[in-house]
């Protein structure tokens, strides 16, 4: 998305740990992680960062990525047939600033049976996405969504537009 949009930049993924706090809300989860992820210790004031997390949550439970195939499937089997968020944290260190957003969007699942659920994982193995799914995957869970299509990709563009007059003037 990124690239689409003509910016230039390097990945440097992120070295955190990401557990969830006894009794953390999965808002504060949410910006925990997300803020962690542009940690800039040392880095100088002439650098920009963009991170960027996503829960899938239902009934106050978030569902993380798998962490096996079984994992998945029972993911699946939680969210067949029901509405859950999905939230999205875009965090932003520009000129020594640090700017923090989520975008939400409903997303319904088809009633899917294990064997559905176990084709679906076996086929597009999201074992590296929130939820075990992926919004895009053709043949996949998904009935219907509310709200950003990119959110649910894992970045919340929208949320995103509004800094870009500042990373455009932004000159390291």
């Amino acid at each position: 998305m990124l690239k689409d949009l003509g910016l230039i930049f390097e990945i440097h993924p992120a070295k955190i740990t990401e557990h969830l706090i006894p009794d953390e809300s999965y808002s504060d989860y949410l910006k925990r992680i997300t803020l962690a992820k542009i940690e800039i210790a040392d880095e100088p004031d002439d650098c920009a960062y963009i991170s960027s997390d996503t829960i899938v949550v239902l009934a106050n439970k978030i569902y993380f990525k798998p962490t096996d195939k079984m994992d998945a499937i029972n993911i699946i089997m939680d969210l067949s047939g029901k509405t859950h968020e999905v939230y999205s944290g875009l965090g932003l260190y520009i000129n020594g600033d640090v700017f923090y957003e989520f975008d939400r969007t409903f997303v319904t699942f088809k009633n899917w049976n294990e064997a559905q659920a176990q084709n679906y994982i076996d086929k597009f193995r999201p074992f590296d996405k929130a939820g075990s799914y992926g919004i895009q995957d053709f043949e996949g869970p998904v009935a219907d969504f509310k709200g950003s299509y990119s959110n649910v990709l894992g970045f919340p563009l929208q949320k995103f537009f509004k800094y870009i007059p500042i990373i455009e003037t932004f000159n390291p």
